[in-house]
């Protein structure tokens, strides 16, 4: 849906506030769909621990990490242009 923001877990009225937390959901589907998650870790997420982006970007991880073999579903992650390529093991 144009103009949703997503981030991997469900708020009422999430605002521009969420916007850092959106980019980071998206990240981290990006960072786990580069190749496998030996060579892509969850453990790379570049945000501080307790950070509500660092939460964002496991969450991203984990869509990510979940499709593995195959591809992500658009309806986990509805507010992210995901990637089309297939995630490895």
């Amino acid at each position: 849906m144009s103009g949703q923001l997503d981030f991997g877990t469900v708020f009422n009225n999430a605002g521009a506030a969420r916007i850092d937390s959106s980019r980071a959901f998206s990240e981290g589907i990006y960072h786990r769909a580069q190749g496998t998650a030996a060579a892509f870790p969850i453990t790379d997420n570049p945000h501080e621990v307790g950070n509500e982006n660092h939460d964002a970007w496991d969450r991203g991880w984990t869509v990510a990490d979940s499709a593995s073999p195959g591809t992500i579903a658009q309806a986990a992650a509805p507010g992210v242009a995901i990637p089309t390529n297939a995630i490895s093991a």
